[in-house]
């Protein structure tokens, strides 16, 4: 079409709004669809003002967004200029199932895109996302994702602990041999959300949720040196956390096993590194992640350290049917701490009561 601006000129469109260096004028005509360029590349220029802070504007490329058919947004995911952004905010914004599982198997997709899809999608998506296994080990957070969409199926959540498993032995075996892989980093557009933020931009739908260490150091009075792996501990990818864990000191340990990542906590519980001390100080820990209280709750080489067993029953992250269970090998002396211990379930309590109780 003879007048469109040339490709550099939409590139440049684009950027200027990334920027916030567009009018509001020039912005509210673009959301209206009324730019003289592609129908691909008008439906990119929408998409991000469909993030505007402006919400007039962002609701106007919304109703554009809306006047499109699933086959335009089809063709888009087939143009050479596409970006990981717009991939990001078309998933975000269209709905349409064919549409998600292109973008899904799209090779320039990004992490952060790919755990939103893990988050929200259908099985079908999931299925795409969890058999891309080359891709999932440069973004292990995805695991955490599809097991927290409601939606996942029973076949993919299989999937996901059989691949955690295998994962998991693997990574014992690069840790104890030293020969782990090189993983290379999945796109990202974490820089490009910030820049879009950070001059008011909105996206649509809810922000990723957090599968890290933020937030979980503990006390306010440790160590520097704690506070400064701490900080070093929670700028690594779930890859690096879990190889942390396996081939980590102490402290690295302990920091980790509060992790929101499950997988990162068993790979605590499964440092070839950890001794009964870590176990015994672990499940005393209020910010202890449960997976890892699970397992050391379920090995019996760890239940025969009586320090482990008490620490459990006394912890309140312990699951109640977990600590109920180990309420049996009290001390006599322990049951009547326990029953007094307000910060524990008033079932425990009971529970420790009623032992003290049958005991005399």
């Amino acid at each position: 079409m003879s007048g469109q601006p040339s490709l550099a000129s939409v590139g440049a469109i684009l950027q200027a709004i990334r920027q916030g260096m567009v009018p509001r004028a020039v912005r509210m005509f673009a959301a209206q669809g009324l730019l003289p360029v592609s129908r691909e590349d008008l439906i990119r220029i929408v998409l991000l003002l469909s993030a505007e802070g402006d919400e007039e504007i962002a609701q106007q490329a919304r109703n554009t967004l809306a006047t499109f058919e699933t086959q335009h947004f089809l063709a888009l995911l087939t143009s050479p200029d596409i970006e990981a952004l717009d991939l990001e905010l078309l998933v975000r914004s269209v709905q349409a199932a064919d549409v998600l599982e292109a973008a899904a198997r799209h090779p320039r997709v990004a992490n952060e895109t790919l755990r939103w899809l893990a988050r929200h999608a259908g099985p079908r998506v999931q299925d795409i996302i969890i058999t891309n296994q080359a891709r999932v080990m440069t973004c292990l957070e995805i695991l955490d994702d599809l097991r927290a969409n409601p939606q996942i199926s029973p076949d993919v959540l299989r999937r996901v602990r059989e691949f955690e498993e295998e994962f998991l032995e693997k990574a014992v075996v690069w840790a104890t041999a030293g020969g782990e892989p090189e993983v290379a980093a999945g796109p990202s557009v974490e820089e490009a959300l910030a820049e879009l933020k950070a001059i008011g931009m909105r996206l649509p739908g809810e922000e990723l949720a957090s599968t890290g260490l933020e937030g979980a150091l503990g006390e306010e009075d440790e160590p520097r040196e704690i506070k400064d792996l701490f900080v070093r501990l929670s700028l690594m990818n779930a890859f690096q956390r879990v190889m942390a864990a396996l081939k980590g000191g102490r402290e690295e340990r302990l920091i980790l096993a509060r992790d929101r990542n499950p997988l990162v906590a068993r790979a605590v519980a499964m440092s070839p590194k950890l001794s009964e001390a870590d176990v015994e100080r672990i499940a005393q820990m209020r910010q202890a992640h449960e997976e890892i209280l699970r397992i050391f709750a379920s090995s019996p080489k760890w239940l025969r350290r009586y320090g482990v067993v008490r620490n459990l029953a006394f912890n309140p992250k312990t699951p109640l049917p977990i600590a109920l269970n180990l309420v049996n090998r009290l001390s006599l002396r322990d049951l009547r701490f326990l029953g007094r211990d307000r910060n524990v379930a008033a079932a425990l309590r009971r529970k420790a009561l009623a032992r003290l109780q049958e005991h005399r």
